[in-house]
């Protein structure tokens, strides 16, 4: 089904493939689709000998950098990062021709997909997933999204997160935090509050997408939507958004002889494996190479340049860090039992080791599944009841940094005050929360 196809033989059409997306718990809907495309919008990169991170890399729209990067070859390890040159200098008609339709209210993924047909034409070659999903207007370390360093530093959002616990677990390919590309020249304190009364009166399912691009593991940048990202920030709450991934390609020897593969987030996941369809083949390999060019000359970026106010620095304590959100993931796709009122009651009166464990994945997922007025709930009850056994210091400091931010609650005080009088651990974290609970 050909979806925009014009003289120039650009074209999107939608493919007959589904992708099991059950384990990227922030994708609620997608699609694959087949562009052959201007290669307008696309990566480039260049490789350069003894450099200490694998290669320099740079996101370009119309040969405007948006991304900037010194990339690690090795998914686990951190990538370096930096803003590039403003998306609005790349002076991109077709950005401008779909921004009336992308700003009204979304109706559904298929109809947002033919909205940004023009968009999707500057692509390079090959398949794509364009999903509906719900991202953080956080960068993943820890800043606003929009108030990044210009300057290449570390970001552990281009890389797996391995989370310290029985088994090294890996979490990877989660598209969940966002990158800016437009430049605060365009900041407009105006748009913002036009965006927050409209999402305050909307019905979630029905909010205007903002359009953003995978570039690696948990990271998006955000091709339009900034204003609509401050919103969001502003009050507390993820940004919906039409996420476009292009796919990876390999090659699988099967029954004697090799099959053309395609991946969307790694070739380890269950969510892959898709044969590529017999119309497509003989796959062209280089549809997915990255363009490779001798020189790329990697400076400071000139996205951020205000000084931010502290309502949007501290809208970053409304979302989880990089390390929560897998731990979020890893509870949600791993856990073998239905989360009831039921197990619930059961797990907040008991306190093996075993069930801390389980409560701790609970915790996790109800963070992610359930409204803060319930789950402040539970953690209220898990924390008189468990006072006076010992508890995991981790799954500790969760329940006390979540009662932390229950100002003026004077429940949530008293236990506070119960923890300082039968604690004896002058060097115990969690009393240090405590003792400041008051400031």
């Amino acid at each position: 089904m050909f979806f925009g196809k014009n003289k120039e033989k650009l074209s999107v059409e939608l493919v007959d493939m589904e992708v099991d997306t059950s384990e990227m718990i922030n994708i609620k809907d997608s699609r694959v689709v087949y562009i052959n495309g201007a290669g307008k919008l696309r990566e480039v990169r260049k490789e350069v000998k003894n450099l200490k991170n694998g290669y320099l890399s740079q996101i370009r729209l119309n040969n405007v950098p948006l991304i900037q990067m010194n990339k690690e070859y090795i998914p686990t390890i951190e990538s370096l990062l930096a803003t590039g040159y403003g998306i609005e200098n790349a002076n991109c008609k077709e950005i401008l021709e779909i921004q009336g339709k992308i700003n009204s209210d979304f109706i559904s993924l298929e109809n947002s997909i033919k909205t940004i047909i023009p968009l999707l034409k500057l692509l390079d070659n090959g398949f794509y997933m364009i999903a509906d999903a719900e991202c953080y207007p956080t960068d993943g370390n820890g800043n606003f999204f929009w108030n990044v360093p210009n300057n290449m530093v570390l970001n552990p959002a281009t890389a797996e997160k391995c989370l310290i616990d029985n088994d090294f677990t890996y979490i990877a390919g989660q598209p969940a935090y966002l990158y800016p590309t437009q430049t605060t020249d365009v900041y407009n304190p105006k748009r913002i509050e036009y965006y927050i009364e409209k999402l305050k009166k909307m019905n979630d399912n029905n909010e205007p997408r903002a359009i953003v691009y995978n570039f690696g593991q948990f990271i998006n940048f955000i091709i339009d939507g900034h204003h609509k990202a401050c919103a969001a920030a502003l009050l507390g709450k993820p940004l919906k958004c039409i996420l476009i991934k292009k796919a990876g390609y390999f090659s699988s020897y099967e029954k004697g002889k090799w099959i053309s593969k395609l991946y969307f987030f790694s070739i380890f996941e269950k969510a892959i494996l898709k044969n590529i369809p017999k119309k497509y083949l003989p796959f062209k390999k280089n549809e997915m190479e990255i363009e490779k060019l001798n020189e790329i000359k990697l400076e400071n970026g000139k996205v951020n340049k205000r000084k931010w106010e502290n309502k949007y620095l501290d809208s970053v304590k409304n979302f989880p860090s990089l390390e929560k959100y897998a731990n979020i993931v890893n509870a949600s796709i791993n856990f073998e039992f239905k989360i009831t009122d039921e197990l619930i009651k059961k797990y907040v009166n008991i306190f093996d080791e075993n069930s801390q464990e389980m409560m701790k994945k609970i915790i996790y997922i109800l963070m992610y599944t359930e409204s803060l007025e319930k789950l402040q709930k539970i953690v209220i009850k898990y924390a008189k009841n468990s006072l006076n056994h010992k508890i995991d210091k981790d799954l500790k400091l969760m329940i006390y940094n979540i009662l932390f931010q229950m100002k003026n609650n004077s429940e949530v005080e008293q236990i506070f005050i119960d923890y300082i009088v039968y604690n004896e651990d002058r060097d115990d974290p969690v009393l240090k929360l405590a003792n400041s609970y008051w400031k």
